[in-house]
């Protein structure tokens, strides 16, 4: 089913029952609806031609009502039915062209009419059998459609020349009644099929209805049929009438206007035979007084139907009311009570006097004599008189004690009035209004305590409303505005202006914000300066925020004032603070770049001395180590062992001298170096230097423990200066222990990876650790362990250049440990 398909389908179960649809049909409905239409009205008619052909006059039309039917239900969708209908029974009867074409028109104008003029007069088709006055609109409609139809057909036989022009007046009302008879007796079944609910049948119900139809129609039967049970037929004819109203009034319409259709068949048939009780008289007499009997019983069945189910809906309306009242008694937290003639209470409900009259006797009593019962509204005295001079109150409160708190009751009344106009007493209801009463107390409070709040505030706040009218004003505007001894509540600020000649300015332009934010609905904000009552000029932030309803409508504002003139000052103190602040940043700046140039000059200078000591001392060292080496190689037999010893020394002390400049040099170089980290693996590079000191040293063998997996975020050439020092000292330092044993690991210090250079070696006396990385300060003499003391103060250059640690410690004979970290690695 398509998304349209099913819209249609629920608006049709959603349709009033007997209302017509207003949407449209698919083809395959339209075909069969059609189709059923035009077989059915074939088949009326062909059973109404028989009726027409076994007496002259047409005693009913019944195909007439069967269209009407089907055009007031669905209107011009079943109007080619109908017209199908029409021709196909006009080709079978092989009736003549001008008969057929005329009558034909008749048959579908009539009916489209009438349904047409119904549609207009009846909210749905089901009303017509449900009320009085649509019921006589039926009948009308009836009457009205048949003249057309009567017409027509009297015009066709007139035209084909079946009828004299004498009979024309007298055919054309038999037929008119024909067609009414045929809309009546045919509409009613149908609507009463289509409209009403299935009815609902008990074994006691089912019994009565057999006895009654089989009564009803073996009386009509006998009667037309010429079977004689009393002595004159007409009396049988009018025993059948009690049937037929006992049937209106006991059988639901399905049934009933289902057995009025057989009933009239039967007559009608029983007359057309000729046996009717009327035979002595001509048959259109007899057509014509048939046709008053059965219209005169649809009437009567009708109208009494349609009565039956207005008082039925009248009784449920009425039923359904009571209820509603009675649910909302029940449900109402009011108390009803009553006042006799003399205003004493004769009927008061126990809530009442239960709750909130306690033990007191109230039967008895007039409302002022209640012990206890305190007004509030209006003295008794008055109430006493409005009640004597029998009028309306409205809301009359009075209280009692009881305990440590008050109970309040809001009572109306009204004087009731007997059936000859005297006044009966009163009539009304009160209600505990305790709650209510509480609730106000602690809003008048709670807004109170609002109210003390915004005046201890020190912003000037005001509120107004949709109009811009002041409606609050807290302590600070009146005493900052002039307005403590001025009717400001209701005015607006552009009329404050004229009574407050030094604040217009100022008020005319908070008028115009205050119109602004109005028109926007939005906030809002800037800085003003107003002179206050004392005379000074104060600096105030402005904020003006619009109040909306539940529907986003402008409201209200409310507008509020921050002094803040010492802020402002300060922030202008402030200001000039940074501007003297920046000068004298400019000219540190100014200073700064000086000295980097100086130390930019001084750096090069240094660098020009490392190469002049590279260069310039070199040559005279390396001249008095060669020219040493060639006295011994060239002279040494000419001189003795002494002699020979001192040129040693001279060649040791020059070497010596070398290394020292090559030291120093490092050192610089190491100071000034860039440190460009990545990812490096120590115990490669440790491995590496290891290879080196055993190549240097072929003889010497030493336990060497190195792991796997050691990597550091550092500088790779300044981390394998760090390790190649330290190892070399380590090797150096080891170089007299029987077994010696170097060892490279790693730990965690404070969350930090820190790494250790370990031997058992000479090590050293905690005592001196302090000189250990200084340059040139050795804790050994030469004689044991050679070196420049240059190292170690290389290594703690290089650590500070990452920003890490290095710390050493040792136990003289039992070796050193030289830990060292290269700082917080990068996030990558």
């Amino acid at each position: 089913m398509t998304g349209q398909t099913a819209v249609i389908a629920r608006q049709d179960d959603d349709l009033p029952e007997g209302a017509v649809p207003a949407i449209g049909w698919s083809w395959q409905r339209w075909l069969a609806v059609n189709g059923l239409i035009g077989l059915a009205y074939c088949l009326l008619a062909a059973i109404s031609f028989q009726l027409r052909e076994a007496s002259a006059p047409v005693p009913m039309w019944a195909p007439i009502g069967l269209a009407m039917f089907a055009l007031l239900r669905d209107g011009k969708r079943c109007l080619p039915g109908v017209a199908a209908g029409v021709a196909t029974s006009l080709l079978l009867a092989h009736q003549t062209l001008p008969f057929a074409l005329l009558h034909g028109a008749g048959q579908i104008l009539a009916p489209w009419v009438g349904a047409q003029i119904l549609n207009r007069f009846v909210e749905r088709p089901a009303h017509l059998l449900e009320r009085t006055d649509a019921a006589l609109k039926l009948l009308t409609v009836a009457y009205a459609a048949a003249v057309p139809s009567a017409c027509a057909t009297v015009a066709g036989m007139a035209a084909a020349g079946l009828m004299p022009a004498g009979q024309w007046l007298d055919t054309a009302s038999v037929l008119w009644l024909g067609d009414a008879l045929g809309i009546i007796v045919t509409i009613l079944p149908l609507l009463a099929w289509t409209s009403g609910r299935a009815p609902t049948l008990t074994a006691g119900r089912l019994i009565e209805q057999s006895v009654v139809i089989v009564a009803l129609l073996g009386v009509l039967a006998a009667t037309f049929f010429g079977v004689r049970l009393l002595a004159d037929p007409v009396l049988q004819l009018y025993a059948a009438l009690p049937l037929v109203v006992w049937g209106a009034l006991r059988f639901p319409p399905r049934i009933g206007w289902s057995v009025f259709l057989a009933s009239s068949l039967v007559a009608l048939a029983g007359t057309a035979h000729g046996t009717s009780p009327l035979g002595q008289y001509p048959m259109n007499v007899q057509i014509v007084v048939l046709h008053g009997l059965i219209t005169l019983s649809a009437a009567t069945a009708l109208f009494i139907g349609a009565a039956m189910h207005e008082k039925q809906m009248a009784r449920r309306a009425l039923r359904e009311s009571e209820s509603h009242f009675r649910a909302l008694t029940l449900l109402s937290a009011d108390w009803h009570w009553e006042l006799d003639a003399s205003l004493h209470y004769f009927r008061l409900p126990d809530e009442l006097t239960g709750a909130h009259f306690g033990d007191v006797e109230v039967d008895g009593c007039a409302p002022w004599e209640i012990p206890g019962e305190e007004a509030l509204t209006l003295p008794w005295v008055l109430l006493r008189q409005t009640m004597e001079r029998h009028e309306a109150f409205r809301d009359f409160l009075s209280r009692r004690r009881d305990g440590a708190r008050w109970r309040y009751l809001a009572s109306s009344g009204e004087p009731v009035f007997d059936a000859q106009g005297a006044f009966a007493g009163y009539r009304g209801v009160s209600r505990d209004i305790t709650a209510e009463m509480q609730a106000r107390e602690a809003l008048r409070e709670e807004e109170f305590r609002l109210r003390a709040l915004v005046d201890a505030l020190p912003e000037l706040i005001v509120l107004k409303d949709k109009h811009l009218r002041w409606r609050l004003a807290n302590r600070a505007v009146l005493d900052a505005s002039f307005l403590k001894k001025m009717a400001w509540l209701g005015a607006t600020s552009e009329e404050l202006a004229a009574h407050l000649p030094s604040m217009a300015d100022v008020l005319k332009k908070n008028h115009e914000i205050a119109q602004e934010v109005a028109l926007s609905c939005k906030p809002h904000h800037e800085e003003q300066r107003m002179t206050l009552a004392d005379g000074q000029e104060r600096v105030f932030e402005v904020s003006v925020i619009p109040l909306t309803d539940d529907d986003g409508k402008f409201n209200g504002l409310v507008s509020v004032r921050r002094d803040v003139s010492t802020q402002r000052e300060v922030e202008r103190l402030q200001a000039e603070r940074v501007k003297s602040v920046q000068s004298l940043n400019d000219e540190l700046e100014k200073r700064v770049g000086a000295r980097t140039a100086a130390l930019e000059s001084a750096i090069k200078e240094l660098e020009a001395f490392s190469y002049s000591v590279s260069h310039d001392l070199r040559a005279p060292l390396r001249a008095l180590d060669g020219f040493s080496r060639l006295l011994v190689e060239d002279y040494g037999d000419l001189l003795d062992e002494q002699g020979r010893e001192y040129l040693a020394r001279i060649r040791r002390n020059s070497q010596r001298m070398g290394e020292l400049i090559d030291d120093l040099l490092e050192l610089s170089r190491v100071s000034r170096a860039e440190v460009h980290r990545s990812l490096t693996n120590l115990s490669d590079v440790a491995r590496d230097i290891a290879h080196e000191l055993e190549a240097e040293a072929p003889d010497r063998h030493a336990l060497w423990v190195i792991p796997e997996g050691l990597w550091v975020d550092a500088d790779p050439g300044l981390a394998r200066v760090v390790l190649e020092n330290l190892l070399r000292n380590a090797w150096k330092f080891t170089r007299l222990q029987a077994q010696p044993r170097i060892e490279v690991g790693q730990a965690v210090v404070d969350g930090q990876p820190s790494y250790f250079v370990r031997d058992n070696g000479a090590g050293f006396d905690m005592t001196y650790v302090g000189r250990l990385f200084a340059p040139f300060q050795r804790l050994h003499n030469n004689r044991e362990f050679d070196g420049s003391g240059i190292g170690l103060a290389i290594v703690q250059r290089v650590i500070r250049l990452h920003g890490g640690q290095v710390a050493a410690q040792g136990v003289p004979g039992q070796g050193a440990t030289f830990s060292f970290s290269f700082g917080a690695a990068r996030p990558d």
